[in-house]
């Protein structure tokens, strides 16, 4: 593929606006969901051109806005990421969501200050140095728990660990702590009926998608075989979700964010947060297209050509 900056000759139109839709090395051509973007921005007199966000060649000057999509990779390289959002903001560049954004929900410690503003989220641990797995989970009354490392992404280094195993896997969960803080969250049966996410443009709710598990799985990413669809959600589930964004602004200082996708279970009728993504989420735009990717094409296009964010 040609890199963006050469890319940027073979505008149509000269006036037109330009962005970058940044994704990784693994993706050069978008997503499929993201590549559904693509005529609805032109239409808008915007052009899109796919950046890998590590290419060295790329001069993100040359772009009147920077959104983050598919760099899927960027938490197995954190240090060059946070290196290229500070480059990014030194070179005053506008990048959606914010660069402050990107830095509190890299790691999901975010979902600890959220539950202490109230949000209801799954218990968890956070650890640190070992502690007794066996003897953690039996003190909970989990029969089964998954642990997760603080940072990562697409079911990254996920295990589930259940009483009957959690003695053999004691060594595995130490040495998942020798890359970082480690997430202890017991399995919410609920997660069988699926997991919604909610999609938000602009803090303005648009569709949402039921993420059901593989065969013989909790995991919902599509790695293990789970399925996506679209459907509905109740108002109230959809006044939770935004009240949690609205929660979220207060930890940004981002007054409404481009897009947002907000994860979360049905326990007893009453939503409970699974994760809140602000950085590079999928955004089923191929499942809920067209609408999903002119909703998104609109919200681009208030941000890039009026400036609102």
């Amino acid at each position: 593929m040609a890199n963006a900056s050469s890319q940027l000759s073979d505008r149509v139109e000269i006036n037109m606006k330009s962005i970058a839709l940044v994704t990784y090395s693994g993706r050069p051509e978008l997503s499929p969901s993201d590549q559904t973007l693509l005529n609805p921005l032109k239409q808008r007199g915007i052009q899109p051109i796919p950046a890998i966000w590590n290419d060295a060649t790329i001069d993100w000057l040359q772009f009147d806005a920077v959104v983050l999509r598919s760099c899927w990779d960027y938490y197995k390289h954190v240090g060059a990421f946070r290196e290229w959002l500070t480059h990014l903001q030194d070179l005053d560049v506008s990048l959606y969501n914010t660069q402050k954004t990107v830095l509190w929900n890299m790691e999901k410690t975010y979902l600890r200050n959220l539950a202490q503003k109230g949000v209801k989220t799954i218990p968890t641990i956070w650890t640190e140095s070992a502690v007794n797995l066996s003897e953690t989970m039996q003190s909970r009354g989990w029969d089964r728990v998954v642990l997760k490392p603080v940072m990562g992404a697409s079911g990254y280094s996920i295990h589930l660990v259940s009483a009957s195993d959690a003695k053999e896997k004691q060594t595995l969960f130490e040495s998942m702590l020798q890359e970082g803080q480690v997430m202890i969250q017991p399995v919410i049966e609920e997660i069988q009926n699926g997991e919604l996410s909610l999609i938000f443009f602009q803090d303005e709710f648009h569709y949402a998608i039921r993420k059901t598990p593989g065969e013989s799985t909790i995991f919902v990413n599509s790695a293990y075989g789970g399925s996506y669809m679209t459907t509905n959600v109740d108002d109230e589930t959809v006044k939770v979700a935004q009240s949690i964004l609205c929660i979220a602004h207060e930890q940004t200082r981002q007054d409404s964010f481009l897009y947002a996708r907000v994860d979360g279970i049905l326990v007893d009728s009453e939503f409970v947060l699974m994760e809140l993504e602000l950085i590079e989420p999928g955004l089923f735009m191929d499942i809920a297209s067209p609408d999903g990717s002119e909703r998104f094409a609109d919200a681009i296009d208030t941000v890039v050509t009026k400036g609102e964010q």
